[in-house]
C-alpha cells in the first residue's frame, strides 16, 4: 500500500528512494540510509544481523513525515518535526509506525512544548 499526501502540508510523492533507488511498493536494498528497522523504527543500516525484522518498502516518503503531519508536529510546510517524532512518539513494531502516547497533548505550529 502507498502512503499518499493527507494535508495542504503533505510533500508530494517521491517516485524512488533518494538513497537506493527503488521505486514506490519495492523493498529498499542493503545499505540504504533510507530504510528502517521495522522492530525499532530506527535506521536499518547498522542494526543487529539477528534482527528478524521483515524488509522496509519505499513509500514515496520520507519515513516518519505522515505521523508528523497526522500529529501536527510541523516545522512549517512541508517540513516534519523527526526529532521530536524520535525523542517523543513511541514505535509500535506490529503496525511498523509510530504512535503518540496517551498523555502527548497536540500543539499547534510553532508551540513551545
Amino acid at each position: 500500500m502507498t502512503a499518499r499526501p493527507t494535508s495542504a502540508n503533505a510533500a508530494a510523492l517521491e517516485p524512488s528512494c533518494p538513497d537506493c533507488y527503488v521505486g514506490i511498493g519495492q523493498v529498499h536494498l542493503e545499505g540504504c540510509d533510507v530504510a528502517r528497522c521495522l522492530a525499532t523504527g530506527q535506521q536499518r543500516l547498522g542494526h543487529a544481523r539477528s534482527c528478524q525484522c521483515p524488509r522496509d518498502v519505499w513509500t514515496g516518503r520520507w519515513p516518519g513525515e505522515v505521523e508528523c503531519e497526522e500529529f501536527g508536529w510541523m516545522l512549517g510546510p512541508g517540513l516534519p518535526d523527526l526529532n521530536r517524532l524520535l525523542t517523543t512518539a513511541t514505535w509500535d513494531p506490529t503496525a511498523h509506525r509510530w504512535t503518540r502516547s496517551a498523555d502527548d497533548t497536540a500543539t499547534v505550529e510553532g508551540d513551545v512544548r
